[in-house]
């Protein structure tokens, strides 16, 4: 089954607000907060390599809220998700990338 690109963008979505909270609720060792960020991760790996020509990586420049160096999902067109526009799909750790994408990936998927 081909999930389609709006369809995996409402997902990263929707599971980093879930992490979000229970990260909030519960704090980050706990294995449902884990469980999201991990499903958050893997879902824009996918979103990254199965649509290549619509999504790629960008270091983000508006996380200096973080601990920690980020990259932005974003998107080559903006995306209508529950009649907003959407740019981008989250932020994504350069650690987590570092984890879960080659170093051949991350080269392919980041623009300069």
């Amino acid at each position: 089954m081909q999930v389609k690109l709006e369809e995996i963008i409402e997902r990263i979505i929707s599971v980093n607000h879930a992490w979000k909270l229970s990260r909030e609720e519960f704090g980050n060792e706990f294995a449902a907060t884990q469980s999201l960020r991990h499903t958050k991760s893997s879902l824009q790996a996918t979103l990254l390599r199965e649509f290549p020509h619509d999504a790629y990586l960008l270091k983000a420049t508006d996380s200096d809220t973080q601990d920690e160096d980020m990259y932005s999902v974003r998107l080559e067109s903006p995306i209508l998700i529950n009649g907003f526009e959407r740019y981008d799909a989250e932020h994504l750790p350069v650690r987590v990338a570092d984890e879960i994408l080659t170093k051949q990936e991350i080269t392919k998927f980041l623009k300069k």
